[in-house]
């Protein structure tokens, strides 16, 4: 699957024409089917179903499950998030910048725990639409964090054949600690809440020491 942005085309979140109330219905029921059904065993039918509208109706506003899929990443900030991470321009320090962008990032994810469940759930298992959306988050990501790196490497700051390996481990070390967080989080009579201030500032902690160990040792 193709990670559509607003760059390269309109958002599909506006929909083909009229009818924005019955869309949000219509996402609404498709993201709880995913995460009670899985998304792999979620029908259009059963969808449409569930918003009480025919087959026909919901194919006015939705081609497809991926579709729903891709504009469900959309109105979450998923796009626009890789939007703004590969427009940087490095105005802070070097440092600050990883900070600054690692808990910018987490804060996204927080923010959409539940739906990110059902998606690395369903990529786990092997779902192909899945796996495509989550594998081309993380290439955008990675080549986001790549190009970052760069400008500082263009100032002197550090070695811009670093770049490829520094982005793979920024991006490794970021989503391995946001899935060891989200795989324990518990859901019983006292959940524990997954939004939390103090795990933002220790993974940018360990994002800056992870960057400033390949700054060249004149520049730091």
């Amino acid at each position: 699957m193709t990670l559509t942005t607003r760059d390269s085309e309109p958002s599909r979140a506006n929909g083909r024409g009229r009818g924005g109330g019955r869309r949000k219905s219509i996402l609404s029921a498709a993201e709880r089917l995913f995460a009670d059904r899985g998304y792999a065993r979620t029908s259009m039918r059963e969808i449409a179903g569930a918003v009480g509208v025919t087959d026909a109706a919901l194919y006015k506003h939705f081609e497809s499950k991926r579709e729903i899929l891709e504009v469900l990443y959309e109105e979450r900030g998923f796009f626009r998030a890789m939007d703004e991470l590969e427009s940087l321009s490095g105005k802070p320090g070097f440092e600050e910048q990883f900070r600054r962008n690692t808990i910018a990032s987490t804060g996204l994810w927080e923010a959409n725990a539940d739906f990110l469940r059902v998606i690395f759930t369903e990529a786990l298992i092997a779902d192909a639409m899945a796996l495509d959306a989550h594998l081309e988050l993380m290439s955008r990501w990675r080549r986001g964090i790549e190009r970052l790196f760069l400008i500082y490497a263009g100032r002197g700051e550090a070695d811009p054949a670093d770049a490829p390996l520094v982005a793979r481990l920024v991006v490794s070390l970021s989503f391995g600690a946001y899935m060891d967080r989200l795989l324990l989080i518990r859901h019983g009579p006292e959940p524990v809440a997954f939004a939390d201030p103090g795990f933002r500032e220790e993974l940018a902690n360990e994002v800056v020491r992870l960057i400033g160990s390949f700054r060249r040792p004149a520049a730091r």
